[in-house]
């Protein structure tokens, strides 16, 4: 693996010019104003670093972990620093330092793991129970409770897809033309334990527009948590038991659903792992749902049902738009559906808070960002929120819940599918 070290990036770092353009659209520093929170701060901070002038302190760790790695900054910076593989970097640092016991042991002894995982997510489900059900005057003293309002949890407690799809899922009917015929689906660990409906979905529009879907249920967790702590070692492991599985698959393409399972899958191992060939094909081969839908042109094998339109809106997931760069097909897909009518929304490319464990670790700021995209969807008046990213769903309905607009749905593009056809 070649991890870049912070003193293999010094000629990454001199070409930060400080211009600042980077603050504009940088959620955590536009919502603190605190310059070590955006990337030039943190530039400036790892440029000190690397120069001895200054110690990786906690303070320092936690400034570098109050990122959401959304990619605003590297999309804004005019010299084209690649301020994540910087960023990450440190965080390795850290990691190897102070990292502790508990988040070694989930990253190394869980994630590989799906019956592990499975198991621990049921475990945090029964938690999660216990914290919706607890009393009003108990809610104030337990944590994620922003101003009176407890968090939104997942459903942890179903039936993990896993346990619900074969591995080999036969189409419909024979595929007539076209290059793609066969395709597995890597689901990532949110849709397999949280979101299964999204993926069976998924599989079903697949099948019925005369796709094989091969499910590989030896696949693991992309990584992306462990990566975006600075935990290489066990990122490593887990993308290693990923490339092998998935290289031995005889597939046209490599369908995801989660847009952080995709941009790990088709731009973070490439990058990590240059000089293995299966890293490279596995990028060629790494296709997000809605892409492939849109070739398909999945709207004419569904069935309309009777009734008004739907209006809907779209959330850009960070790593699908600036990971993967897919923009369009989403929208395209979405204005071609039937009883459907797409209306845009201020900010749609805006992280809404998200970002996986940092919603957890600061909950108080993913409330704050959750709050512009609530408004945002309020105003366009949409009857429905779509998005592809499971962490974006459960952050979103949160947002919606805390803004008095639970009424509004919050789906996965193969859920409105489901929901405005056959």
């Amino acid at each position: 693996m070649t991890l870049n070290t912070l003193a293999a990036l010094r000629r990454e770092l001199d070409k930060c010019v400080k211009c600042a353009a980077c603050q504009a659209g940088c959620p955590t520093y536009e919502t603190t104003r605190r310059e070590t929170l955006s990337a030039r701060g943190k530039l400036q901070l790892a440029q000190a670093l690397l120069d001895g002038r200054l110690a990786l302190t906690k303070r320092v760790e936690n400034d570098f972990a109050q990122c959401l790695s959304c990619m605003s900054c590297a999309e804004a910076c005019p010299a084209q620093v690649d301020t994540l593989k910087i960023f990450t970097a440190v965080r390795a640092e850290g990691f190897n330092a102070r990292a502790g016991a508990a988040t070694r042991f989930l990253f190394r002894h869980i994630l590989p793991y799906p019956a592990r995982l499975n198991a621990l997510a049921k475990a945090v489900g029964v938690l999660a129970l216990a914290y919706q059900k607890a009393p009003a005057w108990l809610a104030r003293f337990l944590p994620f409770t922003a101003r009176g309002a407890r968090r939104l949890t997942p459903d942890l407690l179903a039936r993990n897809l896993r346990t619900m799809l074969d591995e080999v899922n036969d189409p419909l009917r024979p595929r007539a033309n076209g290059a793609v015929r066969t395709v597995a689906y890597f689901s990532g660990c949110m849709t397999d334990l949280a979101y299964a409906r999204t993926g069976q979905e998924i599989i079903a529009r697949l099948n019925g527009a005369g796709v094989k879907v091969i499910f590989p249920k030896a696949q693991v967790c992309c990584g992306a948590p462990a990566y975006f702590s600075g935990g290489m070692e066990p990122f490593e492991r887990l993308a290693r038991a990923n490339l092998e599985l998935l290289a031995n698959l005889d597939v046209d393409a490599i369908v995801y659903s989660c847009a952080t399972c995709g941009s790990v899958l088709g731009h973070t191992y490439a990058r990590c792992f240059p000089n293995d060939p299966r890293a490279r094909a596995l990028t060629e081969k790494v296709v997000d749902v809605q892409q492939l839908f849109v070739e398909l042109a999945i709207e004419k094998v569904l069935r309309e049902r009777p009734g008004k339109k739907l209006r809907v809106t779209w959330h850009d997931p960070c790593h699908l738009r600036r990971g993967m760069g897919v923009k369009n097909a989403p929208r395209e897909l979405l204005a071609s559906l039937p009883r459907v009518e797409f209306v845009e929304m201020e900010g749609a490319d805006r992280c809404c808070g998200g970002a996986g464990a940092f919603s957890l670790a600061y909950y108080g700021m993913a409330v704050e960002l959750g709050a512009f995209k609530a408004e945002a969807i309020r105003a366009s008046g949409a009857d429905a929120v779509v998005t592809s990213c499971p962490s974006c769903q459960l952050q979103i309905a949160d947002s919606l819940r805390r803004a008095g607009l639970e009424h509004i749905p919050v789906l996965h593009t193969a859920e409105l599918i489901r929901l405005v056809a056959d």
